[in-house]
């Protein structure tokens, strides 16, 4: 064989005929699997890759997907990333990947490049977004599914936590446990629609049982390891001390736990804590955190199904919430005796 290999010769030497071939590498699921592996092997052996340009060209579809996150330093999206990842490998779709840092006006270029790019279909985890995009996705007719958004912005579909459910399920485990002095730590409410909702989830759960944080109780602090410790040991050396920390994620209860450890305090017996979310962080701690397990993974898979469905030519629910567990480790336990 001279020159570049072409799908005459993957068809060929695999002894299917040109549209065996061709489909099962642009639409694999019309092909059996072992017609499909064979196939796939033979273009490994050829070192055959196919065209996208061209195929994008002939039938306008690129079978790639944009997915725009608010950070790549948060470890919270990974899994939410790679839920996305594993639908689109079944399809042998492609995927781009972009971080707006929160700012909605770089979401917002960040979709335009994905449009010049012909993506197919794009998915966003930012919570909150410019006006502008909503008029810029409604222009082109690209199916857009959004994740973890602000619901009163968008009539596309989207996909979400229970977030408050979560939160108001988790304030109440801490008050079922016997705790009335309680102290809230999350990050700053106003920084997205999520923080907001879980701190009112807590509020609310809390004073339906009588229970009124002060406001030196009602902490709002970043989520690196030094300034939330920081507040953490400003909490606990203020005085009179909580005996449990209600915390809206993960890596505040973890510092919260740190914190109190390194200040002496043992940790149920002295202060409770807990968490949400769920990530690996809370099984590092000593003890493993009390949290509520929210399904990144699946948030990314229902996302890019929803996403799928829509280039089909299907109209996919607007809202799906997905489920929260209550996890019950050994960082919640009975309040203190005097």
């Amino acid at each position: 064989m001279s020159g570049k290999p072409g799908l005459r010769d993957v068809a060929r030497v695999a002894k299917v005929s040109l549209s065996t071939a061709s489909r099962a590498l642009a639409q694999p699921g019309l092909v059996s699997p072992e017609v499909r592996a064979r196939i796939e092997q033979v273009c490994v052996e050829l070192r055959y890759i196919p065209n996208r340009t061209a195929k994008r060209l002939s039938v306008d579809r690129s079978d790639t997907i944009g997915v725009i996150v608010p950070s790549i330093a948060n470890p919270l999206f990974a899994p939410a990333i790679d839920g996305v990842r594993t639908v689109l490998d079944a399809r042998n779709f492609g995927m781009l990947i972009n971080s707006a840092e929160l700012d909605p006006l770089r979401e917002l270029k960040q979709v335009r490049t994905f449009l010049e790019h012909g993506v197919d279909a794009i998915l966003t985890l930012m919570p909150v977004h410019d006006e502008q995009l909503f008029e810029l996705l409604e222009y082109s007719k690209i199916p857009a599914v959004f994740i973890n958004s602000a619901r009163s912005e968008t009539t596309h579909p989207f996909v979400e936590h229970d977030n408050f459910g979560a939160m108001r399920a988790m304030a109440q485990k801490v008050i079922d446990a016997g705790h009335r002095e309680i102290a809230i730590i999350s990050g700053p409410r106003s920084s997205t629609p999520i923080i907001f909702e879980r701190t009112t989830a807590a509020l609310e759960t809390l004073a339906g049982s009588g229970v009124q944080p002060s406001l030196d109780w009602m902490i709002e602090c970043d989520y690196d390891p030094v300034p939330a410790r920081a507040a953490v040991r400003a909490l606990l050396t203020s005085g009179r001390v909580p005996t449990a920390l209600v915390c809206t994620g993960d890596q505040h209860a973890a510092a919260a736990v740190i914190e109190a450890q390194a200040l002496g305090l043992r940790v149920p017996e002295d202060i409770s804590v807990t968490g949400c979310n769920d990530v690996p962080l809370a099984l590092l701690c000593e003890p493993q955190l009390t949290t509520v397990r929210l399904p990144y993974r699946e948030l990314g898979e229902t996302a890019c199904r929803l996403a799928l469905e829509m280039l089909e030519g299907n109209t996919p629910q607007r809202r799906t919430l997905l489920p929260y567990e209550v996890i019950e480790r050994g960082s919640l336990g009975r309040p203190r005796t005097a």
